[in-house]
């Protein structure tokens, strides 16, 4: 290392309160040796202090922001002026100053950025993502389990000394129960916290509502921007976030199929079609309409595995009393129904 570079980077550990006694002795043996050491780092120490403490982080490690203060810091001509003077003769003493100044300064911010690089790196998120038609399972480092549904993104941090992901799509968790580390999940404008349960989060961008739906356990929902209480959900209920509202409640029906995206499996239990379209859309991200209101009053009970659309519309059809068509991506069902 360059004589001078040793010297002002022990200087800067000292102004930081970081250098050890071995290296003040050091440093100050250095200075007493020499008159012009000393006044250097003299002209280090002003520096210091003229940037309003180096020593602090984050540092403003911008040379220009720096140069700025010193100009208004050295100025003498007028102090209480709000316009620039008109150019004049600059004495060479005042020149050689502003000269020794600006030197310091580029000696705080080289100390400023040096004491800024010497901290410890934070580790940069791990991130999984999926796209159209791509499911992905995922093992965090608690031993919970994530599957990530598709168009989702998911990111922690490596070491996950607190349990805390971000996630935004839709995503099913298994959590691993420990009391002393509660899990949470950050999903734009809320938060799912739990000790350990399973349960189903769906919060894409693009919606205007945030859903929790719980399977086992307890799980707490709250809004990140409204001061209110969380709400908390047993299994069986859903928690909605109302991204406009900023209002979390609890959905007045169940959403038996939230994890159906995971489970490949479609469940009715005496449901009438208006919820059973409602989730026949969420599943296969399509648009579904019926000829006659009427139609949304009819119960239905089945179960359907590995789903396919045409295929469970016309068992429902037949069942039920309607048939189906297609149009541009929109599926139409005409009958009344209620055989």
């Amino acid at each position: 290392m360059d004589h001078l570079e040793k010297y002002s980077a022990l200087a800067a550990k000292h102004l930081s309160g970081q250098a050890s006694p071995v290296e003040e002795k050091d440093l100050f043996a250095w200075a007493d040796a020499d008159a012009n050491h000393q006044k250097l780092f003299e002209d280090w120490t002003e520096a210091w202090a003229l940037t309003e403490g180096a020593a602090s982080s984050p540092f403003d490690t911008d040379l220009g922001a720096a140069w700025a203060k010193v100009e208004a810091a050295i100025s003498e001509e007028n102090p209480n002026a709000t316009e620039r003077p008109t150019p004049k003769i600059v004495s060479l003493s005042k020149m050689i100053r502003r000269w020794s100044v600006a030197a310091a300064v580029l000696f705080a911010v080289a100390a400023a950025t040096w004491w800024f690089n010497r901290q410890p790196a934070q580790p940069q998120l791990v991130q999984v993502q999926t796209f159209n038609h791509e499911k992905k399972q995922i093992t965090l480092p608690d031993s919970s389990h994530v599957w990530l549904n598709e168009n989702s993104k998911l990111a922690y941090n490596p070491r996950f000394e607190q349990r805390h992901v971000l996630l935004e799509g839709e995503a099913f968790f298994e959590v691993e129960r420990l009391v002393e580390r509660p899990f949470e999940i950050v999903s734009g404008s809320a938060t799912t916290t739990v000790l350990g349960t399973s349960f189903n989060v769906r919060a894409y961008a693009a919606e205007e509502k945030i859903e929790v739906t719980v399977k086992t356990g307890k799980v707490a929902l709250a809004s990140n921007i409204a001061k209110h209480s969380p709400v908390l959900l047993t299994p069986g209920e859903t928690g909605v976030f109302d991204k406009k509202a900023e209002k979390v409640e609890i959905a007045v029906h169940e959403e038996e199929n939230a994890d159906a995206w995971k489970t490949q499996q479609l469940k009715y239990d005496d449901e009438k079609m208006a919820k059973v379209i409602a989730s026949l859309e969420r599943y296969f991200d399509v648009e579904i309409e019926v000829s006659d209101p009427s139609l949304l009053e009819c119960p239905y009970t089945s179960s359907f595995q590995q789903p396919d659309l045409e295929s469970i519309l016309t068992v429902i059809g037949s069942t039920i009393g309607f048939e189906f068509s297609k149009t541009e991506g929109r599926y139409l069902l005409t009958g009344k129904g209620c055989r």
